[in-house]
């Protein structure tokens, strides 16, 4: 398997990828499966968070997904912490992971009071060439893992034609 490298400053040498369309893409395509999984109430979630219940965050990530998306495709990567930032509401951060066909995406969720984030930590290639992988192959990826379409209005300016950037 190959690591995808990653970005780089503003001007920086050709080979370096723009990390933040693929949290884009990422993030548009498991805002539905966020979208479940907030409807679990914040403070079982904090508390099994706090107690490291990893079987039970398991449990509720892998109900949220198997609506969405094929069978193991995402899922709880076994790790999750409350950052309590000075001057900042805690928020939630839970490690997952995506994987299909040739690529393994390890990624953060961060569920704060008020907004929803994504942080891509690594992404694993394998059969794919770097100079092929970009975000709108990422996206047909993940359209290839769901179990429906995307709904038009989850869409980024990644994924296939057609598509509205919200």
């Amino acid at each position: 398997m190959k690591r995808l490298p990653s970005a780089a400053p503003e001007g920086s040498l050709y080979g370096y990828v723009d990390v933040n369309a693929f949290e884009e893409v990422l993030a548009c395509n498991i805002k539905d499966v966020i979208a479940d999984f907030c409807l679990v109430d914040a403070e079982i979630i904090r508390s099994y968070v706090s107690k490291q219940l990893h079987g039970n965050m398991n449990e509720i990530v892998s109900s949220c997904a198997e609506l969405f998306f094929k069978g193991h495709t995402l899922s709880y990567a076994r790790s999750a912490g409350i950052s309590t930032a000075l001057g900042h509401p805690p928020c939630v951060v839970l490690d997952m992971e995506f994987a299909h066909d040739t690529v393994s995406v390890d990624f953060k969720l961060v569920l704060g009071e008020f907004s929803v984030g994504v942080h891509i930590n690594r992404v694993l290639l394998s059969e794919i060439s770097e100079t092929d992988f970009d975000p709108r192959s990422f996206a047909q990826i993940i359209a290839s893992a769901r179990l429906r379409p995307l709904p038009p209005r989850f869409r980024s300016a990644y994924c296939p034609a057609n598509s509205l950037r919200h």
